[in-house]
């Protein structure tokens, strides 16, 4: 047995336990639900399917998500656990880059204190299997503050230049990074040091970057994307429309509030039953300049949520996902003083206490719910679809329609993996429509009402409709089933 390198026998045993601690997480959060789901969540499925056609945009989000889904899927035979994994190097990289933001500011103690606390935060853990829009910015908005501390204490160009990439990728995987770069401009402006920096190439160097990584998006956005998510927007809104004063201006922002709180709560609570003794303003100006970062951080992009919720738009707990980076920093400042060995273990047992409930609650929920989108049986499903479409037409099947859950299934687990129309995506039905229309294929919902709909853009009214009862359980839960409509299309719609 090779003998342990120095290196490692020089950390201090917190430093150590951070990297157990990311290990565990990328072994274990990727096999619980590698055995325990039957089929990818919703979120996956249906980056999987507008993620294939590695295009610059669709109606719904910026490509770089539908990107890093589709070069997975393809690069592994569309595998489900390359997905698991895939997020939880977004959430072990992240906290990697929270490890060495915080070293700008702290000793290699603290930093792997303040590294730790996202696992205090549900989005790490419970909801990080779903691999979706937010979970690359687990990992690049962590990776953006990283370059910014570098850029704004350094002032270097790698730096700004690191720091424009990093905000153009941002940008790519979701337009509400916005709120982060409005964050890291207010935090320059709170001091004369660091408002001057305005006045040197830094800064525009680094919006330069950004928008030279943006540049084909954009121009894409420019020549009918952004109408086409507007439309799609729009489109989602026009159902709320008749909601009370109430819902529209002010649940919205409870609902925000409120999870907001509740993830305040937990890693506060370990830090002080950890330390036991009370937070307060360090008096230690780099732990004050920290705290006030991660401050800044956190609490302009959750202000702008507020007031947009309040002005009556549409906002959505999710966008809370990428926000809370910081809160170990931020924590880690506001309990000053050398933390005693004892204090560093009851964290640590905090750690791997939390860790171990929300992977055993995660195991035996799923375990005895049985829960379509996670255990439905997708490849016995769509291999039977695609086998009755080819007795049907005699070719095989290369194109189907239907919501995102259904053509990200399709997409992902039937046999030649044919490409699937998200019927209510216009950048897909842009894309996939025309072939839908000349080549056929088939049409498939939950609902008959859909099913209409469907006909009506991709077939004929007069198409034959069929039923399938589709059962589905969990490995001890009850026996389910689910109605699903399916009709095919004979190519006749564009004629």
């Amino acid at each position: 047995m090779k003998p342990i390198p120095q290196t490692v026998r020089d950390m201090p045993p917190v430093v150590r336990f951070l990297g157990v601690v990311m290990l565990l997480q990328l072994v274990l959060w990727t096999l619980v639900p590698s055995l325990l789901y039957s089929v990818l969540p919703l979120d996956a499925l249906e980056t999987v399917a507008w993620g294939s056609g590695f295009s610059l945009g669709n109606a719904k989000h910026p490509p770089l998500a539908g990107w890093i889904a589709g070069l997975t899927a393809s690069a592994t035979g569309h595998a489900d656990w390359p997905f698991y994994l895939l997020s939880q190097i977004c959430v072990t990289g992240g906290m990697a880059c929270i490890y060495f933001m915080a070293r700008e500011f702290f000793d290699r103690e603290e930093s792997a204190l303040a590294a730790l606390a996202p696992q205090f935060i549900f989005y790490y853990n419970v909801t990080s299997p779903e691999f979706n829009v937010n979970m690359p910015l687990l990992l690049l908005w962590p990776a953006a503050a990283l370059c910014f501390v570098r850029a704004y204490r350094r002032d270097r160009i790698r730096d700004w230049i690191l720091l424009g990439v990093m905000s153009g990728l941002c940008l790519l995987c979701k337009y509400t990074s916005v709120l982060l770069f409005a964050a890291f401009a207010v935090f320059l402006l709170t001091a004369r040091e660091r408002r001057r920096l305005f006045l040197t190439a830094g800064p525009w160097i680094a919006a330069a970057s950004a928008c030279l990584v943006i540049l084909p998006h954009a121009m894409w956005a420019a020549t009918g994307g952004i109408a086409m998510m507007r439309a799609y927007v729009e489109k989602r809104m026009a159902a709320g429309e008749a909601a009370s004063w109430f819902r529209l201006h002010i649940l919205g922002v409870l609902t925000i509030l409120g999870n907001a709180v509740l993830v305040y709560l937990i890693p506060l609570g370990a830090f002080w039953l950890s330390k036991r003794e009370r937070p307060s303003v360090p008096s230690d100006p780099v732990r004050r300049e920290a705290a006030l970062f991660a401050a800044v951080l956190t609490g302009v992009p959750l202000l702008a949520m507020v007031l947009i919720g309040l002005s009556g738009r549409s906002i959505r707990a999710m966008w809370l996902v990428p926000l809370f980076f910081p809160l170990g920093l931020l924590l880690t400042a506001l309990f000053p003083g050398e933390w005693t060995p004892k204090q560093t273990k009851r964290f640590r047992r905090s750690v791997i206490v939390f860790f171990a409930l929300c992977l055993t609650g995660l195991t035996v929920a799923f375990s005895v719910k049985s829960d379509r989108r996670k255990h439905f049986p997708a490849r016995r499903f769509t291999a039977e679809v695609s086998r009755m479409y080819t007795e049907k037409t005699g070719r095989p099947l290369t194109v189907m329609t239907g919501n995102a859950w259904l053509a990200g299934m399709f997409r992902h687990y039937a046999p030649g993996h044919p490409q699937g129309c998200i019927w209510n995506n216009g950048g897909e039905v842009e894309r996939l429509g025309p072939m839908l229309k000349e080549r056929g294929g088939v049409a498939l919902t939950e609902s008959a009402e859909d099913m209409t709909e469907l006909l009506k853009q991709f077939g004929a009214p007069n198409t034959p409709v069929f039923t399938q009862d589709v059962e589905y359980r969990s490995l001890f839960g009850k026996k389910r089933t689910r109605t699903v409509n399916l009709a095919v299309l004979d190519g006749t719609a564009a004629k």
